[in-house]
């Protein structure tokens, strides 16, 4: 099944300025290119990242935030339970349940798209 993460919305920073974030996908990451994206409260980036997930089991999005000087945080993690589907396309919105000790809050915008053979 393809998945399209289409973007990342922030509604409240973890840090006292903006967030340097990254996502990962099985343990590689799935966005940005480049090393982290800045993000604040109320913005949203568009990710626009396809890849295959198995259907009828958990999808789990990692929240990173990037660290220049010590090891890199976890966030929090988006879970999806994606289902097949007959639709062709189907949007969601998934909302990031604060990690124990972090303030960050997020949303994650995805599909599924069913591709036609």
């Amino acid at each position: 099944m393809h998945i399209k993460v289409l973007a990342l919305h922030c509604t409240l920073n973890d840090e006292i300025d903006k967030d340097e974030v990254f996502l990962k996908y099985e343990g590689k990451k799935l966005w940005p290119s480049r090393p982290y994206k800045s993000i604040n409260s109320g913005e949203k980036k568009e990710v626009l990242k396809e890849f295959v997930h198995k259907a009828d089991h958990d999808m789990v999005v990692e929240l990173w935030d990037f660290d220049f000087l010590s090891k890199n945080d976890l966030l929090g993690t988006f879970t999806m339970h994606v289902e097949e589907e007959d639709r062709a396309s189907t949007y969601f919105t998934t909302m990031k349940l604060a990690k124990e000790g972090s303030t960050a809050s997020y949303m994650l915008e995805w599909e599924i798209i069913k591709r036609v053979v």
